[in-house]
């Protein structure tokens, strides 16, 4: 996908998904609760954290509140969304950091090793090859121990019970738009989402479109890039966490 065609490098774009997203997805607010529950590190624990694919902020501003002697970086390639997380995350200062980078590309140089990747409603715009890439990119920026927490989109095996999942997703849009819950400047990009994932339903994906996997698929993945106790930890309709431990070193 060229660049100038990313639909999150429009401002407008990025500030009605900012605005909308806890209403957006259905399970928002439980994904990003679950992401931030699976960090296993004590409340005073300093920490270094990276955010794929971060976005506004949202996450990121919620493990900073839970972990006050947490560092983090948000990685992301869209300008507008890391203007948005600036502006969100200023009140904590020089803890907080954003990289405008694209997750396909080598990023390792840009934040360094980490105690813990995380990423929300991101991973799932890569092709199969481009996340299994990523994924071994993400276990060598880990420390020994570290994690990798990634709360996503995951389809079903069945591919009548993904459609009727992605029907039951849209219908929740729909509402939401016509009520005024959320703006009517999202109504494009939710007909662009129509179009993409129902009416061309059985085409052929290309990276950043919506390239769902089974959690399954992804476990698998994540097993081949080295990580060990590999586990979803909370699983609802078309959303999930996974969590991947990097081994740590005995002996």
């Amino acid at each position: 996908m060229a660049e100038e065609d990313y639909r999150w490098n429009r401002h407008e774009a990025a500030a009605a998904y900012d605005a909308a997203a806890p209403l957006i997805h259905p399970r928002y607010q439980e994904v990003q609760a679950a992401v931030v529950a699976a960090l296993p590190f004590g409340r005073e624990a300093s920490i270094r954290v990276l955010d794929l694919g971060g976005g506004s902020g949202r996450l990121a501003e919620l493990i900073l509140k839970s972990c006050p002697n947490a560092h983090l970086t948000v990685l992301d390639q869209s300008e507008p969304f890391l203007a948005l997380a600036k502006d969100r995350l200023a009140p904590f200062g020089n803890r907080a950091a954003t990289v405008e980078r694209r997750l396909q590309n080598d990023w390792l140089g840009d934040v360094g090793v980490v105690d813990a990747v995380v990423s929300t409603s991101a991973i799932h715009h890569l092709l199969p090859g481009e996340k299994q890439t990523l994924f071994m990119q993400c276990f060598a920026a880990l420390k020994a121990g570290g994690l990798f927490i990634n709360g996503d989109e995951y389809r079903p095996a069945s591919t009548e019970q993904f459609k009727a999942l992605l029907q039951q997703w849209s219908r929740h849009m729909e509402a939401a738009l016509e009520s005024g819950a959320i703006p009517s400047s999202f109504e494009p990009v939710l007909g662009q989402w129509k179009r993409r994932n129902m009416q061309e339903f059985d085409s052929p994906r290309k990276s950043g479109d919506d390239c769902l996997e089974t959690v399954d698929a992804q476990i698998g993945r994540l097993r081949d890039a080295g990580f060990c106790a590999v586990e979803a930890v909370w699983q609802k309709d078309l959303w999930g966490v996974v969590v991947a431990r990097r081994l740590e070193i005995t002996g």
